[in-house]
Parts: structure tokens; C-alpha cells; sequence
């Protein structure tokens, strides 16, 4: 009977404590409930030239009426209003940033500022003119050199490239009646034949990259090399 009453006793002071503990939490918000919105689904980021495109899936929840997404540290920041199903895929696009790595989180919100848990999106590369730098035209390559074909074309041979972000060399010359020429070497292709060229023409040559498979943008090479037709 005696442990019986203690149980009792014990479990009644445990219930005082936690009583009291909610009570005292309860105080410190003033009566109000924390609520938090529903958070979106799918939120990822595409890069491109100093700018971001931010895409997610809306929340299933009614009371969400606007997105807030932070960057640059928390100091730069933009509102938007929510709109759409949540079958509908939302995108906004973030411009002049910096060539940096930025980290973007997303909250959202309803009528009453009530505001969800942070998502985060770290590591999002933002691109510009250093990474422009780094890039390069694709070269001749050196153990196969060009081949004259009949009808004055010439076919020229090229290393190979990395064919999931090398997107496109472009190749810029005048042909033969003088008249301005321009072809395409796929990233898969490593040889191009040019029609009508005669010996000594001087060939322009810009290839074009992304910097990720899901780049917003195509980067060229800062410059163009230049070949020339023996």
C-alpha cells in the first residue's frame, strides 16, 4: 500500500512540474499558439550569368498567402505572393547577384505573419565573368592534322571535349566566293568538314559551355582562336 501511495505521489508532483513548465511556456507566448504554414515540396535552383531561378512545389496548405526568400547572408530578400495549385510549379527569378556561392532559404507565410520553418538551399553557385575566364576554345588536335578534300573543302580534326557541358564550337570563315561561312561542331563530333575554302583562309573558332547540366544559361569563351586552312 505504501508504494502505491508513493507512485501516486510521484506521479502527481511529475504532473505539477510539467503543468507548471507548460504553464510558464505558455506565458512567455502570452496565451498565443505557434503555428507554423505547411512547407513547399521540390525546392531546388538553377544557375546562370549573375542571376538564380528559385523553383518549388506549393504547399497543400490553404492559409500560405505569400513566399519570402532570403540570400546574401540574410541581407538581401524578395515577397511573393502565392498563387496557383499545387500542381503548378513555382519559379522566380533572382538577378544582379554576385559571382558567389549563395545560400538561400525559403519561409512560408500567411494573412496573420505567421511564418513556416526555414528551407535551405546551400551551395548554389552564382557564375559570371571568372568563370568566363576559365573557359576555352576547343583546339585542333595535334596528332591528326587537317585533310584537303576535292572541291577545295578541308576537313579539320579536333580533341575531344567534355560532351555534357561543352555545348557547341562554332566555326566562322569566308569561303571561296568570298562570302561569310559559318558551321557547327557538335560536342559529340570530334571533325568538321569546310566546303569551299582556300588555303591560307583564317578560320574563327568560339565554343560555347554550361556550367551545369541544368544551367540557366550558355557561357562563351571570352575570345575566339584562330586557325588557319594549310
Amino acid at each position: 500500500m505504501k508504494a502505491i501511495t508513493f507512485l501516486l505521489l510521484a506521479f502527481w508532483l511529475c504532473t505539477a512540474a510539467c503543468t507548471k513548465e507548460a504553464t510558464k511556456y505558455k506565458d512567455l507566448l502570452n496565451d498565443a499558439e505557434i503555428i507554423y504554414p505547411g512547407p513547399v515540396s521540390s525546392l531546388n535552383a538553377r544557375s546562370g550569368y549573375l542571376r538564380a531561378m528559385l523553383q518549388w512545389q506549393p504547399s497543400p496548405d490553404p492559409s500560405i498567402t505569400a513566399y519570402i526568400i532570403y540570400w546574401n547572408n540574410n541581407t538581401d530578400s524578395m515577397k511573393l505572393p502565392a498563387k496557383g495549385t499545387t500542381k503548378d510549379t513555382i519559379r522566380t527569378l533572382i538577378t544582379g547577384m554576385d559571382e558567389y556561392v549563395q545560400n538561400f532559404v525559403l519561409y512560408t507565410t500567411d494573412s496573420k505573419g505567421n511564418k513556416s520553418v526555414g528551407q535551405s538551399l546551400s551551395g548554389v553557385r552564382i557564375y559570371g565573368p571568372l568563370y568566363i575566364s576559365s573557359l576555352v576554345n576547343r583546339q585542333l588536335n595535334s596528332s591528326k592534322p587537317p585533310v584537303a578534300l576535292p572541291g577545295n573543302a578541308c576537313k579539320l580534326f579536333f580533341s575531344a571535349t567534355d560532351t555534357a557541358l561543352n555545348i557547341n564550337t562554332r566555326l566562322t570563315f569566308y569561303n571561296a566566293s568570298n562570302q561569310l561561312q559559318t558551321v557547327n561542331l557538335s560536342a559529340r563530333s570530334d571533325s568538321i568538314v569546310l566546303n569551299a575554302v582556300n588555303a591560307g583562309t583564317r578560320v574563327a573558332v568560339l565554343s560555347s559551355y554550361i556550367p551545369e547540366l541544368k544551367a540557366l544559361d550558355t557561357f562563351n569563351v571570352a575570345y575566339s582562336d584562330t586557325i588557319t586552312v594549310q
